[in-house]
C-alpha cells in the first residue's frame, strides 16, 4: 500500500482530531506506512504512535518554507498520498503538492458542515489539487457537491468507524456517581459535548425543570469552552433548585466506557454535522435522544432506534425524555434496534478496509 503523509495541525481535541489519531494509529499498527504531521505539543501529537513531524505555528510567512521542506521529505520517502483532516491545513497540502511536482495525491476528509460557496480563486487553487473528498454523511456529501469547486464523482461518503473500548470495560456506576454526589438508584441522563451554547446543555436543564416531579438526574460531561455560558447553566440550576441532581465532570478520555451505566444519553446540539455521541451510545446499548437537525436524523430513526426532538425546543425534548423514562420496555426496544443499526453502519474494521480500498485506487 502507498505511503501516506497525514496532516492535522489543529490544537484542539474534538471528534475530528480523535478520528485523525485513530486513523494514523490504525495504519501504523497494520501497515507501517504512515507519517503524521502535527503541531508541536498539541493534544493530537501526544496521542500519535506513528513517526511524526512536529510543526511550529504556521503563518503566511513560513508556510511556503514548510511546504517546500515537506516536498523534499515526500520525494525522499517516496510518499504518494497526503491525507488532510483539518480545513486550515488544505493550503499547506496544496503547496506541498505544487512543490513536489504533483508526485502526491491529496485526500481531504471533510467532517464539518459547509455553509457557503467556496469557488473563489483561493479555493479553486486548493480544490484543483485534491483527488478525493471524503465526507461522513449524505447531507455533507450534498453540501460539498453544491458548495465546492470539485467534480461530484470525486466526493465519496465514508461514515465513521467506531472502535469499542478495550475489553468492553466500563466505569463503576456507584463509585462514579458517588464522586459526583449523585445517587446510583436514580434514572440518570448523560450529555457528552463541549460546554458552549450551541451544544445545547441549557435545553436539557430546561426540560428537566419541566419534569421536576420525576426522579431524574443529569451528568454533563465535557470541556468548558465558554465560562460565561457554564456560569449561566449553574445559575439556572440553582434557580430551579436542581443542584442536588445535576453534576459536571470534565472531558473523559474514553466516554464510551461511561455510557452503559447511564439510562439515557441526549445530544441536544443545535445542529451536529454527524453526531458521533449518538452512534457511540447505540453501540454501548444506551438509549439516545438527538435534535432533529444536521446529520443526526441520518442515524436516529425516530421511535425505532432512538428519539428525535425539535431542535432548540426544550418542551419537545421533555416529552421525549418522559416517554423513555416511563417505559423500560420502550428503552429496551430502542437499544436493541440501535445496536443492530450501529454495528452494521459504523463497524471499525469495515470503515478502514473501505478507506484502504479508496486509497489503493488512486
Amino acid at each position: 500500500m502507498n505511503k501516506i503523509l497525514a496532516i492535522c495541525t489543529s490544537p484542539d481535541k474534538g471528534g475530528l482530531e480523535l478520528y485523525f489519531v485513530n486513523m494514523v494509529n490504525h495504519f501504523h499498527l497494520h501497515e507501517k506506512n504512515i507519517v503524521a504531521i502535527c503541531k508541536e505539543d498539541s493534544q493530537v501529537s501526544k496521542l500519535i504512535k506513528s513517526p511524526m513531524i512536529g510543526l511550529t505555528k504556521t503563518s503566511i510567512f513560513n508556510i511556503f518554507y514548510q511546504s517546500y521542506k515537506l516536498s523534499h521529505y515526500i520525494k525522499k520517502e517516496n510518499i504518494k498520498i497526503v491525507h488532510v483532516s483539518w480545513t486550515k491545513d488544505l493550503f499547506l497540502a496544496a503547496l506541498v503538492k505544487l512543490f513536489s511536482k504533483k508526485q502526491v495525491k491529496i485526500i481531504y476528509h471533510r467532517q464539518m458542515k459547509i455553509t457557503r460557496y467556496k469557488k473563489d480563486f483561493y479555493h479553486n487553487f486548493i480544490y484543483k489539487s485534491i483527488s478525493i473528498v471524503l465526507v461522513i454523511t449524505k447531507g455533507l456529501l450534498i453540501d460539498c457537491q453544491k458548495y465546492l469547486p470539485i467534480d461530484g464523482d470525486k466526493i465519496i461518503e465514508l461514515p465513521y468507524g467506531i472502535s469499542l473500548p478495550d475489553n468492553n470495560k466500563i466505569y463503576d456506576k456507584k463509585i462514579f456517581l458517588n464522586d459526583l454526589e449523585l445517587k446510583e438508584d436514580i434514572f440518570t441522563i448523560g450529555v457528552f459535548s463541549r460546554i458552549e451554547e450551541q451544544k445545547g446543555q441549557h435545553l436539557v436543564i430546561e426540560a428537566l425543570n419541566l419534569l421536576s416531579e420525576k426522579n431524574i438526574q443529569l451528568v454533563v460531561v465535557g470541556h468548558c469552552m465558554d465560562l460565561s455560558y457554564q456560569n449561566g447553566l449553574i445559575e439556572m440550576i440553582n434557580k430551579y433548585k436542581m443542584s442536588h441532581r445535576v453534576a459536571f465532570t470534565p472531558f473523559i478520555e474514553s466516554p464510551m466506557k461511561l455510557m452503559p451505566m447511564l439510562d439515557l444519553i441526549i445530544l441536544p446540539t443545535y445542529e451536529e454535522t454527524f453526531g458521533l455521541v449518538v452512534a457511540e451510545s447505540m453501540l454501548m446499548g444506551t438509549p439516545v435522544i438527538g435534535s432533529n437537525a444536521g446529520g443526526v436524523p441520518e442515524i436516529i430513526s425516530d421511535e425505532h432506534n432512538g428519539l428525535l426532538f425539535e431542535s432548540k425546543n426544550y418542551k419537545s425534548l421533555s416529552e421525549k425524555i418522559i416517554s423513555i423514562y416511563k417505559s423500560e420496555e420502550f428503552r429496551v426496544k430502542l437499544s436493541n434496534n440501535a445496536k443492530i443499526f450501529a454495528n452494521k453502519h459504523y463497524d471499525y474494521q469495515k470503515h478502514f478496509s473501505r478507506l484502504e480500498s479508496i486509497i489503493q485506487k488512486l
